[in-house]
Order: structure tokens, then sequence, then C-alpha cells
């Protein structure tokens, strides 16, 4: 299956095994949980899928690589206690606890969340000394005499031995008190990642016209070559960040992450290309209404490859906006929520009240340094902490003004000065609302003008808006007459309803 089948797979598993009766009892016992086991090529973002659905149903989530611990750091240390048997003494050996079961503890401790999941990476690759420690663990869930606590749910991960020369295969008995799960490189999935998580739109272009190039492991005279999932993924990040500094990216930078020499040069030649389409489509100005006959007639001799290279540009320049405008709105609901668990203090004194804002703030900044100092959250959640930090922050910041201001100051009215304060953020955000639909209506208006409405690039543009949930929570509520238009004609309004219902489950 490919990574978005085996995250479905994943997420129904680690829901079923936390699912309770109306005594608080666990439908599967926690020693009928069989541990699961995904078996795949390296570089297809097993550790990445296991983290995000540890963050979709708000349990923690702690991680491992096998690989890097020895018998002594994964079982503990040996030391001598003194135990009474019959009335008599004896030295015994014991184990201090696990670094990795401590570890769980220590994640439920800090959050106050009993339940999580623990990620094993290279699970099959473990040393020959760790192994039977290993095999006992997933079996048993316990390392020495510590066990995992109940309420978390053993996820692991492996390399077949074609792709690790370290990997063993596990006894069939062992495999039989597993769930198995066999996970293959898909680029179809990977694409509809990319588009949602801003991939660069070179490597989306790219790919979709030498899908061959996406993934790739062979051995050679130089050593393995490899291009992953995980490599495409890597290079976006560095192609943003060094054109963000102003820095060249060439075919040395390129080859760093494609370690394929073939592919390497072959990708650096069309990023050259994609870079001069930018350059020349100016799709700002697109967005803007401001497109002019020059770039309209460009447009319309285009080869196809060069239109859906324009196509993916205008994509990824709305669904950055389109994903920015979502960050922002979830932060403010979250940020009104927390101003409304502190209504009584902040319709108190204004002692009270400030009181109120300056702890609510802290709250929020200690989560947002919190989630950026683990690394564990993925970009959209440390930008939504970060917003709703900053927002919580003016609110503050309103308070303490109004608490120094002896003309206005009364007991009270510290919640209006803190919701006041959001409110001003709400029509901030209503303005970028109403630019984003401008700029949609624009870009579905230039497409129709340069390629007309049945045209391919129109389909494409219109269907990658359809799969993406940021995109969908807008369009939701800031509906276009336009994109309603073109919806309608390609059968989008249908297909948008059942996405939408998929994205409000996955928010």
């Amino acid at each position: 299956m490919d990574i978005k089948q085996a995250t479905r797979q994943i997420e129904g598993a680690v829901r079923a095994y936390l699912s309770k009766d109306e005594h608080g009892i666990y439908r599967i016992p926690t020693q009928m949980q069989r541990p699961i086991i995904m078996m795949g090529p390296p570089g297809i973002g097993k550790t990445a899928i296991v983290s995000q659905v540890a963050s979709r149903l708000g349990v923690n989530f702690v991680s491992y690589s096998i690989t890097h611990h020895t018998r002594q750091s994964a079982l503990g240390l040996p030391y001598i206690a003194q135990s009474e048997y019959g009335g008599r003494t004896y030295k015994v050996s014991r184990y201090t606890m696990s670094e990795i079961i401590a570890a769980t503890y220590d994640a439920v401790e800090k959050s106050g969340i009993p339940e999580g999941i623990l990620f094993l990476d290279e699970v099959n690759c473990a040393s020959e000394t760790l192994m039977p420690a290993m095999l006992q663990f997933l079996q048993y869930k316990t390392f020495g005499q510590h066990r995992l606590p109940a309420g978390w749910v053993i996820v692991t991960a492996g390399n077949p031995p074609e792709y690790n020369r370290a990997a063993r295969e596990f006894d069939p008995a062992m495999m039989d008190r597993m769930k198995r799960i066999d996970v293959e490189p898909s680029l179809d999935a990977w694409m509809e990642y990319a588009l949602s998580h801003g991939i660069h739109p070179a490597i989306s272009t790219y790919l979709a016209s030498k899908p061959k190039n996406f993934y790739r492991v062979r051995a050679s005279v130089r050593g393995a070559q490899l291009v992953t999932a995980r490599g495409w993924e890597d290079l976006s990040r560095m192609i943003w960040a060094y054109r963000h500094e102003g820095i060249p990216v060439d075919q040395d930078l390129v080859a760093q992450y494609l370690q394929d020499r073939e592919i390497a040069e072959d990708f650096s030649l069309y990023l050259e290309l994609f870079s001069k389409y930018e350059d020349d489509y100016k799709v700002d100005g697109i967005l803007a209404g401001n497109a002019g006959k020059k770039i309209l007639d460009r447009a319309r001799q285009a080869p196809f490859d060069e239109r859906i290279a324009l196509v993916n540009l205008m994509l990824d320049a709305l669904l950055t906006s389109a994903h920015d405008v979502d960050a922002r709105q979830e932060a403010l609901a979250h940020a009104r929520e927390d101003v409304a668990q502190a209504r009584e203090e902040l319709s108190g004194t204004p002692t009270a009240a400030v009181a109120a804002g300056e702890r609510i703030c802290s709250a929020a900044q200690r989560a947002s340094e919190d989630a950026r100092a683990e690394g564990t959250a993925d970009t959209r959640r440390q930008t939504t902490l970060a917003e709703r930090a900053e927002l919580l922050d003016e609110v503050r910041s309103a308070l303490t003004r109004w608490a120094m201001d002896a003309a206005t100051v009364t007991d009270g009215a510290g919640l209006g000065v803190a919701t006041g304060a959001l409110d001003a953020r709400q029509e901030a955000l209503g303005q970028l609302q109403t630019e984003l639909a401008g700029r949609l209506d624009h870009a579905l208006g230039f497409l129709d003008d340069a390629f007309g409405r049945d045209g391919q690039e129109l389909v494409v543009f219109v269907t990658h808006l359809a799969v993406d949930p940021a995109f969908m929570r807008f369009a939701s509520e800031h509906a276009s007459s336009l994109l309603a238009e073109h919806g309608q004609a390609l059968m989008f309004h249908e297909r948008g309803l059942d996405l939408l219902k998929e994205a409000d489950r996955l928010k």
C-alpha cells in the first residue's frame, strides 16, 4: 500500500487500541494490542506519518532509532539490590529503568496526557546483543522489570534486507504477534502531500513529467545511488531557504539530496528552466489582475510542460496564502478559547484581569517554545502556536495599557478589552481573506482567457485545489462565483463537499 493508505491503517489501529468501554476499560486489552510494524524502503515518510497521527489524535509521541541503542541503554543498567525470601536476605540483580520507557513517563508528566505512541525506527536492525531484549519488549511491552505505561501503542518501522545489510528477518512466531503493514513508494500519494505542504513547485512539476525519477535505489561502483521522497522534501526546504537568502541553487547542492548523478543533473537543468518561467511570468502580477497581453499571449503559445509549470507557480502562490490564512484562523479560534476560559478573571478587578492576561500569554508562549524545541511538531503546528502566542501577547498588552489608564479602567471591563484586541485581528484576517478571494478570481480568469474553460490546465488547477484541506476550508466560507462555475463544470461540487468533511475531520 502507499503511504497515505498506511496512514489510515495506523490511525485506525491506534484509535481502536485506545478505545474504551463505558467502564473506562480498553476494548482491546493492552496485552492483546499487537505492535504495528511498517516494512518499506527508506525515505518514504514512515516516521513522519506516525508523528502526524499522534498529533491528530492528541496523544504523546516518543521516537527512537533502535540502531542508536545498545543493550544497556535500552534495557537499563544493572545494580545490586537486597530482597528477602523466606526470612533470608539475598543480593539480587536489578535494572534501572530503560531510557526508552522513562521517556514515555517523562512525556506523560510533561503533557498531562496519559496515552501516546512509542515509535521505534529500524527495529529489525537492532544489534545482536539487543535483539533478544527487543523481541521481549515487542511481545510483552517490558524492558527488564519495567513496563510500558498502559495506553501507549507501539509502532515500529523497518527496512527490508535488500535496502539495509544490517536488517534481519523476524521469525514467524514473532511476526505472528505483530500487525504488519507493507509500504511502497507512491508518487500519486506524495504529490497530494506535496501540494498541501509547500513542496517547491519546480519539484512537483518536474516529477509530474518524469515520474520514474521520484524514487530510485540502486547499487553502483561509487556506492548506493538513491533518490527518495525524503530527499525531494528536504531539497525543497533547502531551495526555499536558499532563495530567501539570495543564494544560487546549483547542481552541487541538488546532488547532496538527490544522490543519483543522472537525476541530479536532469533536475538541475530543469530548475534553471523553471526559474526562467518564474522571472518571465511574474505570477504576482497575474494574481493581482495585471497580467497584460504579452504574458497572456506567451501562455497561449507555450508548450504543455511550460503551461503546467505556470499552473503550478500559480497554485503555489495561492495555496501558500490559503495555508497562512488557515493557520491564522485556527490560532485566532484557540486564542478566543483561552480568553473564554479566563472569562471570570477578566471580568473581575483590573489587577485580576491583567494577571489573567499574563497567565494565558505565558502559557501560549511556553507551548510555542516547547513545540519548537522538541522538533516533533510540523511547520503548520509550530506556525499556529506562534501565531496564537502573538495574539495573546497583544491581549496582554491591551490589558496592561487599559489598566494603566485611570480614565477608562473599571471593574469588569477587562473581558471587553481582551475580546476587542482579538476582534481587531479578526478584521485584519478578513482583509487577507478578501485579498485571497480576489487573487483566486484573477487566476481563474487568466486561465480561462489563456487556455479556455475546457483546457487541461484548468482541470489540473481546480483538481489540485480540491485536494488541499486548507483551501477547502477557505472555499467553504468564502465561495467564489468563478470557482463555483468551474467547479460545476468539472463536477467539483460533490467532490468538494466530501473533501471538506475530510478536512474538518483532520482539523
